[in-house]
């Protein structure tokens, strides 16, 4: 009995995935109700999701150790500063929630900063001061070569210190960093363009495989 509730309840869930697919793919050809439904679901649906998420991190690292025994005092600093965001609210108090804003978007904006000099900097200059150009087939050579002079050049464009560096018989230096950033930044689009296909053929295979049941 628990197995044929379980299908059940699994088929259900097949057509509601699969009305909502069609629902959100049919704004190709137009806008239309059915996407407007399928598309205010899905905002709400994150939204309700969120929602439950912040409760959820309210109880476990907030109230739970707080009461009704205090566990870490430190968990009282972060509960005063989400108060602090509820002023936002209050006709004549509401100021004190700049500093609660304040202080959430200079810790985050700071960690940030250091994650990012550690891995797209310091990472970086590391592994490209360890790589060796006498071990390996010539494809590796030549990639490792590739790879020293792309970092090298890139680097030296966006010195705006010294204008000098940028013309005369250096200028060429900029330029062919200028063209590796642009391979680059074609390569990342690219990759973004391709994953948004898998994503779009994932869905196809779910709608003739697991909806339709086609054969294989």
């Amino acid at each position: 009995m628990a197995d044929i509730i379980t299908e059940i309840i699994t088929e259900i869930g097949i057509w509601i995935a699969a009305f909502l697919t069609i629902a959100i793919v049919s704004v190709v050809y137009r806008d239309n109700p059915l996407f407007k439904f399928a598309e205010h679901t899905y905002v709400g649906a994150a939204a309700g999701y969120s929602f439950a998420v912040a409760i959820g991190n309210i109880r476990g690292y907030g109230i739970e150790y707080l009461y009704p025994t205090l566990k870490d005092p430190w968990y009282i600093v972060p509960l005063i500063i989400g108060v602090l965001m509820y002023f936002r609210y209050h006709r004549t108090l509401y100021w004190l929630f700049r500093y609660g804003i304040a202080i959430v978007v200079g810790t985050s904006v700071t960690a940030a900063f250091v994650r990012s000099i550690e891995a797209d900097v310091l990472t970086q200059l590391r592994s490209t001061i360890s790589i060796l150009f006498t071990k390996g087939d010539a494809i590796t050579i030549l990639g490792n070569v590739v790879l020293v002079v792309a970092f090298i050049t890139s680097l030296y464009y966006f010195i705006f210190t010294f204008p000098s560096l940028h013309a005369g018989s250096l200028g060429y230096i900029p330029r062919i960093g200028r063209w590796f950033m642009m391979i680059a930044f074609g390569y990342s689009f690219a990759t973004t363009v391709v994953t948004r296909i898998d994503l779009f053929v994932g869905r196809l295979n779910f709608l003739l495989f697991e909806w339709l049941k086609l054969p294989a």
